[in-house]
C-alpha cells in the first residue's frame, strides 16, 4: 500500500512553461497574447476568434455587451452554477432566469427550457459543468425556433466535444476560464470567443480599453502556480499538505476550500482589470502543445474511475457524455461530509468544489429553493481526484477507498 497521499488536484504547468514565461522578458520576438489566441483557435475553436479578457467573467460581459444584452431583458442558465455566472448577467442590467438540474446529475433539465424561455429572453447559457458538454442538440434547437440566443460556457471544458463538433463552436459565442486549476492556463484570465466578425470586432473594442497586467502582477501569479505545484507534490502533500488539512479538518474547516472559495457578489472592478500579460500568454503557447495529451489522461481516469465505482449502493454516479474532459470527478452522496472525511483518513483528499444554488442567492434563506435538483446535487456533491498524473493504481486505491468508506456506513 502506498504512503503518499493523493491530493484533490495538481496544476498541470510544469518546467516547459516555466522556461517560456521567463524567455518571454527577452526583448522581441512573437506577441505572445495573439500567438496563443490563434493557437486556442485553431486547436478547439475551428478557426472562430479568440480575445483575451482579465477573467471569465469579464469575458461573458463582454459577449453580453457585444449581443446587445441589457436592462430589461432576460439570460436562462442552469441554477447549480458559479455565481459568477449571475453576477455577470445582473452587471448588464439583465435578469438571470433558472433552470433546474435533471435529478441525480450536475446538468440541466433541457427538456424544461421551452417553458422557462419567456417573452423577455434574450440568451441561454448551456454550461458545460466540469468538462461534461450539454445537450447541444436539444438546447440550439429549441433557441433557434424561440429566437433565443446561445452562449455557451466553455469555463472547464476546452477541448471537449459535442458530437463532432468542439465545444464553444455551436452557439454564438463562448467564454473561457483559463486560471491556474485549469486544463488549459494562463495563470489568470480568460477568453471570449465568437464567430460573427460584428461582435468580435466589439469585444475587441472593448477589451482594447483594458491594460495589460504588470510585472509584478504575472511574477506573483507565477509563484502562486509554482507554489501550488509544490504543495500538490505527492511527496510534499503527504509529509506537509494533508497533516495541516486534517487538523483544520478537526476543526470544521477544510482549509484549501476556504482559501480558494470566492464569496458570492456583484461584479465589480471591470474597468480596472488588467488583460493577460505577454509572459502569462507565453505560459499559454507552452501549454497548448499539452492540451490533448492531458486531456486525454483526465478521460482515461475519468472512464477508469466511473467503472469502479458503478454498482456502488446509494452513491450516484451522474452521467457523463462522450467527448467530455473530465475537470473534475463528481459524486453525490447524503453523507458527503462523512464521506470526504473518511476518504482523507485513508489518504484521498477530495472537495465540496466552488458551485451552488444560485436560484437562492440573495433571498430569505427561509424559503425553499426554487430549484430543488439544484439545492439537493449543492449539498450532496463531492469531488473524486481525477488529474492526469494519476495512474491506474491511483485510480484503483480511490475507488477501493470510496467503496470500503460506504460499506463500512452502511
Amino acid at each position: 500500500m502506498s504512503i503518499l497521499n493523493i491530493p484533490r488536484f495538481r496544476p498541470t504547468t510544469s518546467f516547459r512553461e516555466a522556461a517560456a514565461f521567463f524567455r518571454s522578458f527577452l526583448p522581441g520576438g512573437l506577441d505572445r497574447a495573439e500567438q496563443f489566441a490563434a493557437g486556442l483557435s485553431g486547436c478547439a475553436l475551428a478557426g472562430n476568434p479568440v480575445v483575451l479578457a482579465p477573467s471569465a467573467r469579464i469575458a461573458l460581459y463582454w459577449l453580453l455587451n457585444a449581443l446587445d444584452i441589457g436592462p430589461g431583458d432576460q439570460v436562462v442558465t442552469q441554477a447549480f452554477n458559479f455565481p459568477a455566472v449571475p453576477a455577470a448577467i445582473c452587471a448588464t442590467g439583465a435578469e438571470p432566469r433558472y433552470i433546474d438540474l435533471m435529478p441525480g446529475t450536475f446538468e440541466a433539465d433541457w427538456t424544461t427550457l421551452e417553458g422557462v424561455i419567456g417573452d423577455r429572453t434574450k440568451a441561454v447559457i448551456a454550461t458545460h459543468l466540469y468538462g461534461n458538454p450539454a445537450d447541444l442538440v436539444t438546447v440550439k434547437e429549441v433557441c433557434d425556433r424561440r429566437g433565443v440566443v446561445l452562449i455557451e460556457d466553455c469555463a472547464q471544458a476546452i477541448g471537449a466535444t459535442a458530437g463532432r463538433r468542439r465545444v464553444g463552436t455551436v452557439g454564438e459565442g463562448a467564454f473561457f476560464s483559463l486560471g491556474p486549476t485549469k486544463n488549459l492556463t494562463l495563470l489568470g484570465g480568460g477568453a471570449v470567443s465568437t464567430a460573427d466578425p460584428d461582435r468580435a470586432v466589439r469585444i475587441l473594442e472593448m477589451a482594447s480599453a483594458h491594460r495589460s497586467s504588470g510585472v509584478g502582477t504575472s511574477l506573483r501569479l507565477a509563484a502562486k502556480a509554482a507554489a501550488m505545484g509544490v504543495a500538490t507534490h505527492p511527496v510534499v502533500f503527504s509529509a506537509i499538505v494533508m497533516p495541516i488539512l486534517k487538523l483544520f479538518e478537526r476543526r470544521g474547516t477544510d482549509l484549501v476550500h476556504e482559501v480558494m472559495q470566492e464569496k458570492a457578489g456583484p461584479l465589480t472592478g471591470i474597468e480596472g482589470a488588467r488583460l493577460p500579460s505577454r509572459q502569462m500568454a507565453a505560459v499559454g503557447v507552452a501549454q497548448l502543445t499539452r492540451l490533448e495529451g492531458t486531456n486525454r489522461a483526465r478521460v482515461r481516469n475519468g472512464w477508469y474511475l466511473r467503472s469502479r465505482l458503478a454498482g456502488v449502493p446509494d452513491l450516484v454516479v451522474p452521467p457523463m457524455r462522450t467527448g467530455s474532459v473530465f475537470m473534475s470527478f463528481p459524486v453525490l452522496h447524503p453523507r458527503r461530509e462523512t464521506l470526504a472525511l473518511e476518504l482523507r483518513l485513508r489518504g484521498v483528499d477530495t472537495d465540496f468544489g466552488f458551485m451552488a444554488d444560485c436560484s437562492t442567492i440573495g433571498v430569505d434563506a427561509s424559503l425553499a429553493s426554487p430549484c430543488p435538483n439544484a439545492e439537493c446535487t449543492a449539498r450532496e456533491i463531492l469531488h473524486l481526484p481525477v488529474h492526469p498524473f494519476l495512474k491506474k493504481r491511483h485510480i484503483d486505491r480511490i475507488a477501493d477507498a470510496v467503496r470500503d468508506t460506504l460499506q463500512g456506513l452502511s
